[in-house]
């Protein structure tokens, strides 16, 4: 049976409720839970009606919203130099090669099991096309910054010989770009283009909300779907405006739940951000991305949803009165090369509830301790300088979540 099977595909991936039926015992995984416990070594026995079945020492039932995320055991793949990307305006990642762009919709093909149906996506849900990924670092995290960072109201093409070009995009063949700046129409060799970045202005930047499933795929997809349904070796993957695709199992690397009882924090607006600058560069506060825009990465695993800031930065949120902890893992982004040199602090109501020791980009990742908010009005997190001062301190809160008290569950996850 083909590794993976396009169902219905006419729009970005994404991810929500979850119902999943009897799986395969050869399925090994880690289940993390908000109680705060990690069992590994577990067969998937099942998923259906908003529990999961897990066989260890023994079997046992869970409601899923008791669930943080399933770790399935195996990795995905890193980016690569000469990678083609999808880069939706929901936060998407596509491990695709763009094909055609024709009435809008955008025709591209997996990078793995190139037999199987071609993946359809509407245009405007669509923020970037990459067609050769930079295989140098520092390169490779200047596209992404110019992505979010050059100047909204036109479309965007990047050369290989690092020229862009500003105007309308107009259509795309596997030839060609054609692209109308003021009254002329260029047509421009596909060969020569890097990547293209389409009109912010333009672009549907649906944000989901209530229950989802952050789903990373083998090939180093990470996308959102509102549901999934497990049937005996194939994954059925739901997403927000009713398409499908269908995978088999051994194609998905990992599951992050959000719903009643875990709400990331990026959905929270901050109602203070400062930075202090060592010297005069200004950084800002990111949301799912480092604080150079790339990916958030640490020792080589990638995280698709968190917060990166700069030293000396700190970010406070209100706090309704639900909350029961917070969690996230911290370290000193990739991109740093092994530089940087940062401390981390998570302060609740004014008071200093959690500091770590000095971390820099040559230190593993840390999951830091649960961090009580029952009762708390205020959460702060906050990155001060190392010894280094504030050279690469790219400061990275991967996965940070608030875990909510059920008894208060937000209208949105009813």
């Amino acid at each position: 049976m083909a590794e993976m099977r396009v169902v219905i595909a006419l729009a970005a991936l994404w991810v929500g409720g979850l119902t999943i039926t009897p799986a395969v015992a050869e399925e090994i995984v880690t289940a993390a839970d908000i109680f705060g416990e990690h069992s590994s070594g577990q067969q998937l026995k099942g998923w259906a009606d908003g529990k999961i079945t897990l066989r260890g020492k023994t079997l046992r039932t869970r409601n899923l919203d008791e669930i943080l995320a399933i770790q399935f055991d195996r990795k995905p793949d890193s980016l690569s130099g000469g990678d083609s990307l999808v880069l939706m305006a929901s936060g998407d990642r596509y491990v695709i090669s763009p094909i055609t762009v024709s009435n809008d919709v955008l025709t591209a093909a997996w990078k793995r099991n190139t037999a199987q149906p071609e993946l359809k996506l509407p245009l405007e849900s669509v923020a970037a096309l990459i067609f050769d990924l930079p295989a140098a670092m520092i390169d490779r995290q200047r596209l992404f910054a110019d992505f979010q960072t050059l100047p909204h109201g036109s479309d965007i093409l990047f050369l290989a010989n690092g020229d862009k070009i500003m105007g309308d995009f107009k259509h795309m063949d596997q030839a060609f770009i054609e692209l109308v700046r003021g009254s002329a129409l260029l047509k421009i060799d596909r060969s020569q283009v890097r990547a293209l970045r389409l009109n912010p202005d333009l672009t549907n930047r649906f944000k989901m909300e209530g229950r989802r499933i952050l789903v990373t795929l083998v090939d180093g997809s990470h996308v959102i779907a509102t549901n999934i349904e497990l049937h005996d070796r194939e994954m059925e993957i739901s997403f927000p405006l009713g398409q499908q695709i269908i995978v088999q199992a051994s194609f998905v690397a990992a599951c992050q739940v959000y719903g009643q009882n875990a709400i990331p924090l990026t959905d929270r607006e901050p109602t203070d951000v400062t930075h202090e600058s060592y010297l005069s560069t200004p950084w800002p506060l990111v949301r799912n991305a480092n604080v150079n825009y790339g990916p958030l990465a640490l020792r080589g695993k990638e995280y698709p949803a968190g917060l990166g800031m700069h030293s000396r930065t700190s970010v406070t949120y209100h706090l309704s009165g639900d909350e029961l902890e917070f969690r996230a893992t911290v370290g000193v982004d990739d991109c740093s090369n092994g530089l940087g040199s940062v401390r981390f602090v998570v302060i609740v109501d004014d008071r200093r509830a959690w500091t770590s020791d000095e971390i820099t980009g040559q230190i593993a990742p840390i999951e830091i301790p649960p961090v009580p908010l029952r009762g708390a009005k205020s959460l702060t997190l906050f990155v001060d300088f190392g010894q280094m001062a504030d050279v690469s301190d790219y400061a990275n809160w991967c996965d940070a979540t608030l875990i909510i008290d059920p008894k208060h569950t937000p209208q949105q996850f009813k």
